[in-house]
């Protein structure tokens, strides 16, 4: 009776929620804020409150939101998951023991987000706006701290992998057979990896002709404003040839053309063409040895983040030995061949323990800084025009950057594994210069 009662209570004083997305639609006067996490569902119930999540954020959040908007960790709007939420002001509440019909269920873990009037001027909001995000996506904040939530990267619905049921693995095994290969790869379902990038160049030779390489390197985009690439992509050197700079192509970045949202690069769309404002290339980079071979690529405008575009979230820890995962690119289909495939391909590989790595001692291989991956069987690999992409890894349905595609001998060699620059190890490094402003 006693539950009834409060139930009743609960129902007169909160307000059932019914969606409130398409009330913050983008002008030039309100906006969303990003996303909020401060607490951990229990057995009692889950809630994020708006005062105290101000009071964290005041320069971003506003004290009378006009709309408020939640979604559980899969992204699934408040109103279409299997909880009792309600709202009540700004305040979001998961109350599903106090309904006969949800007390089986622990609620979700909810983010929400508020739509407030936009700050113009303010550099001070942008920063810390850029800063939530940057220090969520690199998990820098500890357990129990309130912090940005990390819906925004790492969702890839739509990939082929092989953690998915049966039936799409006897599906897999067919498209194995008969399609070509990244190397022994499968064409990437498109839209299916949202943050790969095809980074092409562009340049204007001696003789004064445009020279125009569609695609040399993959990269990954880390934020609406940044891409991660290998270090030894963006070297002033074209074909192993050094390339001056003139007054047609200036500075490093004018060389650059990135293409993002794409599956056929054949069918890119001017929308989905984007250049180099600023270019960070590690300054310990050694290209004799690959070492610190990672790079960071300002756009010259952010990214929409759509559902076909999107940030994977970079890792807490490192990929472990044996892990299975996946490397996804444009690269050439052969070691033989000269052309770089027009579709997105992906493989599926495992990391390898260091042992197998030793056969690059003599490069400097370093374990700490680099890992080494192949098919078991050595059927599958990255090859040229991969390099720069990601080494992909799956927890929790979240898709993590492990590695950057950095260098190997030859493609699909028995006893050769491709290497990666491990991202763990540089994470100080990206946070650093994706926050500077210079």
């Amino acid at each position: 009776m006693m539950t009834t009662i409060l139930f009743v209570y609960l129902v007169l004083f909160f307000t059932i929620t019914n969606g409130q997305d398409n009330l913050c639609e983008p002008n030039g006067l309100w906006s969303w804020t990003p996303w909020f996490n401060f607490h951990t569902p229990n057995s009692k119930g889950e809630y994020e409150l708006h005062a105290a999540i101000r009071s964290q954020h005041p320069t971003i959040v506003c004290a009378e939101p006009r709309a408020v908007s939640a979604v559980n960790q899969a992204g699934i709007n408040m109103n279409d998951t299997l909880d009792m939420i309600i709202l009540r002001s700004y305040d979001i509440f998961c109350l599903n023991t106090y309904d006969p019909k949800f007390q089986q269920k622990i609620c979700d873990d909810y983010s929400v987000r508020y739509c407030c009037p936009v700050v113009t001027n303010s550099s001070t909001n942008k920063d810390e706006i850029r800063e939530l995000f940057i220090s969520s996506n690199t998990n820098s904040l500890v357990d129990n701290q309130p912090k940005a939530a990390q819906l925004k990267c790492g969702r890839a619905p739509r990939a082929i992998t092989d953690q998915s049921n049966t039936a799409t693995n006897i599906l897999m095994s067919l498209l194995n057979a008969v399609l070509p290969k990244i190397i022994n790869g499968i064409e990437a379902r498109p839209n299916s990896w949202p943050w790969l990038v095809s980074i092409g160049i562009q340049y204007r030779g001696p003789t004064g002709i445009w020279q125009n390489r569609t695609h040399v390197c993959g990269g990954t985009l880390i934020e609406s404003s940044h891409v991660l690439t290998a270090a030894h992509c963006l070297e002033q050197k074209i074909d192993d040839r050094f390339v001056p700079l003139t007054s047609t192509n200036p500075s490093l970045e004018s060389f650059f053309i990135l293409r993002i949202g794409i599956h056929d690069i054949r069918l890119t769309q001017p929308s989905e063409i984007y250049r180099a404002k600023r270019i960070y290339i590690h300054e310990n980079f050694i290209s004799s040895t690959f070492e610190n071979d990672i790079a960071i690529i300002r756009l010259d405008r952010p990214v929409r983040i759509t559902e076909h575009i999107s940030p994977i979230c970079l890792p807490s820890n490192n990929v472990a030995p044996g892990k299975k995962v996946t490397v996804a690119g444009w690269g050439t289909v052969a070691e033989t061949a000269r052309i770089h495939s027009n579709v997105l391909r992906q493989a599926n590989i495992n990391v390898l323990p260091p042992i197998n790595c030793r056969v690059y001692t003599d490069i400097h291989y370093d374990a700490s800084k680099q890992l080494c991956a192949a098919a078991l069987d050595w059927s599958k690999d990255t090859c040229a025009g991969d390099s720069g992409g990601p080494l992909m890894h799956q927890d929790n349905g979240i898709w993590s950057i492990g590695g950057i595609t950095s260098y190997g001998y030859g493609c699909s060699k028995r006893g050769f594994p491709g290497v990666y620059t491990r991202t763990v190890p540089h994470l100080s490094w990206i946070k650093t210069r994706m926050l500077s402003n210079y």
